[in-house]
């Protein structure tokens, strides 16, 4: 209660200086030619700035298109801005319109003036007054981001400022501006502040993020999950959930577009392989049970890369490891049908060995005959039992025979 009432307090004290006659820098400012104006504007008190900078934001305004060139109309623009005070407390004491008449005039200025200079000065100062009016502010850097993204605008002739600041302010327009900003590569310097704000900006706007995923090439959709698993991990704002939620879904619209994802290049095709492992990792590592059949789909699925010798036996089995973590009948079968799959090739292997068959065959991995054998133990699902007892018929090396046994002791019934 007390530290209520010393709030209000001092947002009474320091919101006196709105109301009350203006200061003697205030009258000076009025009198003065723009030398003095500027000078002033230099060297004014905490609790005089809001008022005496807004004076001078009116006259570079009003004078702007008379004075269009004129060097010393520059400076006091430059001035002015600087001298709108950013302290919170003064800015709080503004009411949310005398913010927004703040927030106004300094786009009004970035408009009028192209300089590099004035315009990174405006932004650093429109960030703390733009709770006056949020979706104003974030209005005017989308159609600013917008218009130079559209006309090929070099960096250099863009404020990183302003990416930074919509990363902060931004809404779900701007989320998709600045995701096209970012896949685009126009603006390779700003690649780590573009970053920043693209994470930034999805967390706040989950239906948006899944939306670019359904949109985006297999390239472009596993740089962008990275960037927001990396961001997770170092950081307590965002929850597992979240990440969770996005993995799911993200690795479901994969899947079901696989061929079409898979297809342009080798180098699509790792890109893919390399989504499926990292968005498996997270579902699993967090034990999403949400995303089971997700998990059994994508297992199915690397069992064929597999196969094909895109995806590496290690790469095999860790995928077949983690997936228990999200247990399913339909995972156990899926498992299941992939050691009858093996138990088959080592049967035709033993009836070549014996002369009873011309077919050639190669014994499967045993690192992963041993991963299937020990998943489907972890799982418990007793439809493993006769597939599992089959590998202790045939002539598995002992090591795997031995996991099957282990295995079989595990079933639930």
């Amino acid at each position: 209660m007390k530290r209520s009432l010393s709030f209000v307090s001092a947002v009474f004290i320091l919101s006196g200086f709105c109301f009350s006659a203006p200061t003697q820098n205030e009258k000076q400012f009025i009198k003065g030619n723009i030398s003095e104006k500027i000078r002033i504007m230099k060297n004014l008190a905490e609790n005089e700035k809001i008022a005496v900078a807004q004076r001078g934001l009116d006259f570079v305004i009003e004078n702007a298109q008379v004075l269009e060139s004129d060097s010393d109309l520059f400076d006091l623009a430059l001035a002015s801005v600087f001298a709108l005070s950013d302290n919170e407390a003064y800015v709080s004491a503004l009411s949310g319109d005398e913010q927004k008449k703040v927030a106004e005039k300094l786009m009004t200025v970035f408009k009028l003036f192209k300089d590099a200079q004035i315009r990174s000065a405006v932004l650093g100062k429109l960030e703390s007054y733009s709770s006056g009016d949020k979706a104003l502010a974030v209005d005017f850097l989308n159609d600013y981001l917008s218009a130079a993204y559209r006309s090929g605008e070099k960096a250099a002739n863009v404020d990183e400022r302003s990416i930074s600041l919509l990363g902060k302010l931004g809404n779900e327009s701007s989320l998709s501006l600045i995701y096209s900003i970012w896949q685009s590569k126009i603006w390779p310097e700003y690649q780590a502040t573009l970053d920043a704000a693209l994470v930034s900006l999805s967390w706040e706007s989950f239906a948006d993020v899944i939306k670019i995923f359904s949109v985006s090439n297999i390239e472009d959709a596993a740089h962008y999950f990275s960037l927001l698993h990396e961001s997770s991990q170092n950081s307590v704002e965002f929850s597992a959930n979240s990440l969770c939620d996005i993995a799911e879904n993200a690795l479901l619209i994969a899947i079901n577009n696989a061929e079409s994802l898979k297809a342009p290049s080798k180098g699509a095709e790792r890109t893919f392989l390399d989504f499926q492992i990292e968005a498996q990792e997270v579902l699993t590592e967090h034990q999403w049970s949400h995303a089971a059949s997700v998990i059994q789909r994508n297992v199915v699925l690397a069992k064929s890369s597999y196969d094909s010798g895109a995806l590496s036996e290690d790469e095999w089995v860790k995928i077949i490891r983690s997936s228990v973590r999200i247990p399913s009948h339909e995972l156990a079968q899926s498992l299941c049908d992939m050691l009858s799959e093996c138990n088959g090739k080592v049967e035709k292997l033993d009836r070549i060995v014996m002369g009873d068959s011309s077919e050639k065959n190669e014994m499967p991995a045993k690192s992963v005959v041993l991963a299937l054998i020990s998943a489907l133990g972890e799982l418990g699902d007793k439809t493993a039992f006769d597939t599992l007892l089959y590998v202790t018929y045939i002539s598995y090396p002992l090591e795997v025979i031995d996991e099957a046994k282990a295995s079989l002791a595990k079933l639930q019934w």
